[in-house]
């Protein structure tokens, strides 16, 4: 793989389809795609793989992606994020915000707290948990306003964690 047939892929798929609709050869480029950006870093790469981000896991590779993005500096990916982070697809979002929590930026904020309105329960759980990684004095009192509607279990637990941990 060259750096043009990496960005040709990647622009051709954003997002990648559904885990349910992926051929075994499109999750096989993907990988080798994240392959060739952890040893050819290369800017570029990073919006392009924050919007390729289908519903699912990609059957693990999508976890994987985060290792290609904190090769970066912080600044050059957060602004990639902030605009990810808004996308009208919602595997997009999810997992934007699931790296969100690697590059803890106050102008992650906005974006962030506008996914606690999602119906999803995972993209407010992994929201909470990056908006949790920022050192803001926003933080608290965004989250303790979120644990007074927030209704499932498992996220009330989790904010109830984290305001013990910040206060």
């Amino acid at each position: 793989m060259i750096l043009e047939e990496a960005i040709h892929f990647l622009q051709s798929n954003q997002p990648l389809p559904n885990d349910n609709d992926l051929s075994e050869q499109v999750i096989k480029t993907y990988d080798q795609t994240r392959m060739y950006f952890m040893n050819n870093p290369e800017i570029r790469c990073v919006p392009l793989f924050l919007n390729s981000f289908g519903e699912g896991s990609e059957f693990g590779v999508y976890q994987l992606i985060e290792d290609v993005t904190t090769q970066f500096p912080h600044e050059g990916v957060v602004q990639y994020l902030i605009k990810a982070l808004q996308s009208e697809h919602k595997g997009v979002r999810y997992w934007c915000s699931q790296i969100a929590s690697s590059f803890p930026n106050a102008k992650l904020i906005p974006p962030i707290v506008k996914l606690l309105e999602e119906s999803d329960s995972d993209v407010r759980y992994s929201a909470i948990t990056a908006l949790a990684q920022i050192d803001d004095d926003r933080v608290l009192s965004i989250i303790k306003e979120k644990r007074l509607i927030e209704t499932d279990q498992e996220i009330i637990d989790l904010i109830e964690e984290i305001i013990g941990g910040l206060e």
